[in-house]
């Protein structure tokens, strides 16, 4: 037994390898919380998710819905998750679900699995590359929604692998957590003040706390990814028409189940969108998506805007995240623009707190009732920013 024993030992030896290093970082930033945990703290205790080895968000999310029953929700990808609830009549009846949804085919799914009471209304964000026919498989299985699905070994696991991952690459960082971050939950969260407010919403700490960064508005990046071609950037050779069925079966099941849908294509950069624009033949998804959507939703008596050149909203290139993410400022704005025609989607929100946020905002790095650690810069003032918008 003994000797069995020891062999057991020598053998789990290349295992605690692997698995104690990743395991000590993992805990030591909170990345391995239960989803139950990550939802009632994040709600209850004001507490940051900001994981930086696994992006269980959508379950998250999905665990918050259960218990807030927004009237309101923003649906889609990153792209949406700039809304804020104080623009809102009742900002507790307002939930962002940005990131629940990561496909076309994820619509359905959510919609299936929402708990209880259906919102009021959708506040939907419609990527142009999600309707890339070459580059969009919607044979692919739609997220799983369930908690279950998510259990500690499972995000032990993969937390460890892009724990190793990110060792490779020299990726991974540590360092004291910032005032007032004890109890966030996140490598992101702790060191950069980065991630899920309560209200959904990302706040991108790393971007508004690094003072030592110029900013870069040239968009360098995404125009190199653009000029690969691949990706979030493939060319396309016409949209995709399953895509867009897919959009009238959601808007037919919002329709039987008296939800009140608001679309609207997100904003590029204005350097962005110009360098798309060069090569317009090659992306169909960004340039006659409207014009294919339209229809539906006017068959459906719905609104759908289209604000893929930022400019259409009053904005320019100094109110992004970067070149395919809108700011906070930028969307108050087409906040605005949405609610100023559709008269269900403007009862909900607080005009004057919404035009009080559009005439005190100075650029992308101003952000609106926010933590001191996530002080924004502004080329005539640091210190510069709002305390309140009631």
């Amino acid at each position: 037994m003994r000797r069995f024993l020891i062999k057991c030992g020598v053998f789990s030896i290349p295992l605690w390898v692997i698995f104690a290093p990743a395991l000590i970082h993992l805990e030591t930033y909170r990345e391995l919380e239960s989803i139950e945990v990550m939802a009632s703290q994040n709600q209850h205790n004001d507490v940051l998710i900001g994981l930086a080895y696994t992006d269980p968000m959508h379950l998250v999310k999905q665990a918050v819905l259960k218990n807030r029953q927004p009237e309101v929700i923003a649906l889609g990808t990153s792209r949406v998750l700039q809304f804020r609830d104080f623009v809102f009549s009742k900002p507790d009846s307002f939930y962002n679900c940005g990131r629940a949804i990561g496909k076309i085919q994820d619509l359905r799914a959510f919609l299936s699995a929402y708990p209880h009471k259906k919102p009021k209304a959708i506040i939907l964000g419609l990527d142009q590359d999600l309707f890339n026919v070459d580059e969009e498989d919607l044979s692919k299985e739609p997220r799983s929604y369930q908690i279950k699905d998510s259990s500690y070994g499972t995000r032990l696991t993969k937390g460890t692998k892009a724990f190793w991952e990110a060792w490779s690459d020299g990726d991974v960082v540590t360092g004291t957590n910032l005032p007032g971050t004890t109890n966030f939950i996140g490598r992101n969260a702790r060191l950069e003040n980065e991630g899920y407010r309560a209200d959904g919403s990302y706040i991108y700490g790393r971007l508004l706390r690094n003072a030592e960064t110029a900013d870069e508005y040239e968009f360098g990046g995404t125009i190199r990814r653009i000029n690969k071609g691949k990706g979030r950037f493939a060319t396309a050779t016409e949209i995709n028409p399953s895509a867009i069925q897919q959009i009238a079966d959601f808007l037919e099941n919002c329709r039987e189940l008296d939800i009140h849908v608001v679309g609207f294509i997100p904003p590029y950069a204005g350097k962005v969108y110009d360098r798309l624009k060069q090569d317009s033949e090659n992306y169909p998804h960004v340039f006659e998506l409207y014009e294919s959507l339209k229809p539906i939703f006017d068959a459906e008596d719905r609104l759908l805007m289209d604000f893929s050149d930022i400019r259409s909203l009053g904005s320019n290139d100094f109110e992004t995240t970067d070149g395919f993410h809108g700011s906070e400022v930028s969307y108050l704005k087409l906040l605005r623009e949405l609610s100023n025609r559709d008269k269900i989607l403007a009862s909900s929100v607080n005009v004057s707190a919404l035009n009080h946020g559009i005439a005190h905002t100075f650029s992308a790095r101003q952000i609106i009732e926010e933590r001191p650690e996530a002080q924004p810069r502004s080329p005539q003032s640091s210190t510069s920013r709002i305390q309140s918008i009631e």
